[in-house]
């Protein structure tokens, strides 16, 4: 089974992450997101165990407390699944045209260009 495991403190490393999942099975996978320049922790992660090992390492640490941070461990298929379902909720909003220059009537920035008075080149 696949963990999505969230709020997690910057200062976690993946040894450490594994340790902690480790007293509930086998960690076959285990991944923390981290920033491609910085290389500083985003805060989330994923790892893979045993269904079995999965449901105990989810009912153990979902909302304990790490380094001041209730971290967050959920089986990631059903997170997609109530994500996709609040998606499909919400409804997907009704594609509208673009509209640029003088007949757009909200806010948008640099799409109108007006040349006023004179002329090129004098």
């Amino acid at each position: 089974m696949k963990l999505s495991i969230g709020n997690l403190p910057q200062s976690l490393t993946d040894d450490a992450l594994e340790k902690l999942l480790s007293a509930h099975g086998k960690v076959t996978h285990l991944q923390i997101k981290r920033d491609k320049l910085t290389k500083v922790s985003l805060g989330y992660g994923t790892a893979e165990m045993a269904d079995a090992d999965a449901e105990k390492a989810i009912a153990n640490l979902n909302g304990k407390e790490l380094e001041g941070k209730k971290i967050v461990v959920v089986n990631q298929e059903e997170l997609t699944k109530a994500q996709n379902e609040a998606q499909k909720k919400k409804g997907s909003p009704a594609v509208a045209k673009p509209t640029f220059g003088r007949n757009q009537t909200s806010g948008g920035g640099n799409t109108g260009v007006q040349r006023r008075g004179g002329s090129r080149g004098s």
